[in-house]
């Protein structure tokens, strides 16, 4: 009998370490911003991405990582700025977002908002790959917006980014880019021009 009592004992033992090992595991912040931005850009899931975007600014900020921060920032002006969020305008009228300082009718000032403290952080590390992206992102949103003046100022903020960076890089270093962008001087010329600008 005694022994069937400590095999009980050792299995209960071994599930409640099994069980804490489970519970201590490090949350992984990078899995869940790639699953945010799936869940908006792809599955048209906004809530939940919401929810997910949070749960990381709040890992990088205690994990005291910038870079990982300022991605996750990135992809919340993304965010807000999304087709997802706009298909799901009657809920965020009714429901609001989770920060609740923001309104529907002003979500690309928070998106602008989002890719300035993204900005300041890449630049800070000087990261022009990204910095030529996330300028493109801010003339976009100011487009949307028809502040064609600041628009303008992004592109070619943008562009000289993307000079900074051809210029620092080593020649083997990939562009961030969208694959259909195969020379983003010429791409940002033509945005620039359906935006209106000189």
């Amino acid at each position: 009998m005694s022994l069937m009592r400590s095999l009980i004992a050792v299995c209960c033992v071994a599930t409640l370490v099994g069980c804490a090992t489970l519970q201590s595991k490090p949350e992984d912040p990078s899995g869940k911003l790639r699953e945010a931005v799936e869940l908006f850009s792809r599955k048209d899931e906004p809530v939940e991405a919401e929810e997910l975007l949070h749960d990381v600014v709040e890992v990088y900020e205690k994990n005291q990582d910038d870079l990982g921060l300022a991605e996750a920032y990135r992809q919340f002006g993304l965010f807000y700025r999304s087709n997802a969020v706009n298909k799901f305008e009657e809920y965020y009228l009714k429901e609001g977002f989770l920060d609740k300082t923001v309104k529907f009718s002003a979500r690309y000032e928070k998106a602008i908002e989002y890719f300035n403290k993204a900005r300041d952080i890449y630049a800070a590390d000087r990261q022009y790959a990204v910095l030529s992206n996330l300028q493109l992102s801010i003339a976009k949103t100011y487009d949307l917006m028809n502040q064609h003046e600041n628009a303008c100022a992004a592109f070619d903020q943008g562009l000289e980014n993307h000079l900074a960076f051809k210029k620092s890089a080593d020649p083997e270093t990939l562009e961030l880019r969208a694959d259909e962008i195969a020379n983003y001087e010429q791409y940002m010329g033509a945005m620039k021009k359906q935006a209106g600008c000189p």
